[in-house]
C-alpha cells in the first residue's frame, strides 16, 4: 500500500489537508476537513488522533486516517483554545484568557494551577481589540517532566517547575512570546520564539535569557528542531512588526527562513525556491518526525499588508531547495501525518 503523507493546515476559516502519495514530489489538495473554525493549535495524539484547538469553538478530534473529525464538548473556559500539549499522561489546554486546563482521563477539564498566580499576570495584555492575552504555546520538559512551560502573548514566559501545582513568570527575554521548547538533549537549555528579539536561549530552565538571533529576523512565531539531531533548528521569521508592515505595505514583513546546525549558534539563510525578498512573514513551521528531511512552511500575511506571496511551502532535502504545494493566505498552525 502506497504510503501518504498529509499536511494539516489551520486557516482563519477552517482545518485544511494537503496530501502526497510519492513523498512530497505531488501534492492534491487543500482539501477541507473542519470548515468555517479559526484552527489555531495543532498536537497529535499517541492513538494517532490529531487534536484542533479552535478560537470561538473549543477542541475538534480528527480520527487516524485524517478523513473524519468530530466536535470535543467542551466547557466555556475552553471555548478559545490557543494551544494544546499532549503525550501518553497529559492533555492540555491552553486559553484565552490565560489560562491552562487538564483534560483528567478524557472525562472531566479541571484547571491546571492557576495562572493568575505569576507576578507578571496583572500587566498581561494583547494589542488587539476583542482579544485576551492567551497561552500561544505550551511545552513540557523531558530533563524534568514536572516542568512545563507556557508562552504567553503577551507577557513572557509562565514556567509550572510542578506539572501545574504552581506557576510563575519570567519577563526578561520579550513580553510578546510566541514559542518555547526544551532541547530534548541538554538538559536546562530551552528556546523560545518572540516578536521583537527573535528567537533567544535560556542555558538555566528559563530563568535567564540570551539573544541569538544573530542575522535572522526579529519577529519569530515558530521554529521546528530535527526530532533526531535537535542541534537542528529550522527557523522562519520576519522583520520589523505588525504596525510597520501596516504602514508600508509594499515593503511587508521580509519573511525569511534559516537553519541552525550547531543548537543557535549561527544561522544559515535558506533560498533555493522560496521568494528573493517575501512581503509576508513566515507563522509556521514543520519538521516531519519520521522524515526529517521533510520541512513545511506556511507564510502569511495577506490581512497585515496585503501580501501575495504567502502559501505552504515544502523541502524534502532539510531546506536545500523548496518548492510552494498550495495557497493558504494566513495559516495559522500545522503539523505532518505519515500513514
Amino acid at each position: 500500500m502506497t504510503e501518504r503523507l498529509h499536511v494539516l493546515v489551520g486557516v482563519e476559516n477552517g482545518l485544511l489537508r494537503l496530501t502526497s502519495s510519492d513523498n512530497g514530489s505531488s501534492w492534491s489538495g487543500p482539501d477541507v476537513l473542519i470548515p468555517e473554525v479559526e484552527a489555531c493549535a495543532l498536537q497529535a495524539a499517541p492513538d494517532g488522533s490529531m487534536y484542533v484547538g479552535t478560537r470561538g469553538q473549543g477542541i475538534f478530534r480528527v480520527k487516524p486516517g485524517m478523513r473524519e473529525a468530530e466536535h470535543l464538548e467542551t466547557p466555556p473556559e475552553l471555548i478559545k483554545t490557543r494551544s494544546l500539549y499532549i503525550s501518553d499522561d497529559h492533555f492540555l489546554a491552553g486559553t484565552e484568557p490565560a489560562r491552562v486546563f487538564e483534560w483528567e482521563n478524557h472525562e472531566r477539564w479541571v484547571p491546571f494551577g492557576e495562572m493568575a498566580a505569576c507576578s507578571g499576570a496583572p500587566e498581561w495584555w494583547y494589542p488587539v481589540q476583542g482579544e485576551d492575552p492567551h497561552i500561544r504555546h505550551l511545552a513540557r520538559d523531558p530533563h524534568r517532566p514536572e516542568q512545563f512551560y507556557g508562552a504567553v502573548q503577551v507577557g513572557g514566559v509562565a514556567i509550572s517547575p510542578d506539572a501545574g501545582d504552581s506557576w510563575y513568570d519570567r519577563r526578561n527575554l520579550d513580553l510578546d512570546v510566541h514559542m518555547v521548547v526544551a532541547h530534548p538533549g541538554r538538559p536546562g537549555t530551552v528556546y523560545a520564539g518572540s516578536g521583537g528579539k527573535g528567537i533567544l536561549r535560556s542555558r538555566d530552565w528559563g530563568d535567564t535569557w540570551e539573544e541569538i538571533a544573530g542575522p535572522t529576523g526579529n519577529f519569530v512565531v515558530q521554529f521546528a528542531m530535527h526530532p533526531s539531531h535537535p542541534d537542528r533548528i529550522f527557523l522562519g521569521t520576519a522583520r520589523g512588526g505588525v504596525r510597520e508592515w501596516r504602514e508600508n505595505p509594499e515593503v511587508g514583513a521580509g519573511g525569511e527562513v534559516y537553519r541552525s546546525d550547531d543548537g543557535g549558534d549561527s544561522w544559515r539563510r535558506l533560498t533555493n525556491g522560496l521568494p528573493e525578498y517575501m512581503q509576508s512573514r513566515i507563522d509556521t513551521v514543520f519538521v516531519e518526525p519520521t522524515n526529517a528531511d521533510c520541512v513545511v512552511i506556511g507564510a502569511g500575511g495577506a490581512r497585515r499588508n496585503d501580501a501575495k506571496d504567502g502559501g505552504i511551502y515544502f523541502s524534502a532535502d532539510a531546506g536545500d531547495s523548496w518548492r510552494r504545494i498550495a495557497d493558504a493566505a494566513d495559516p495559522l498552525s500545522m503539523w505532518c501525518v505519515r500513514e
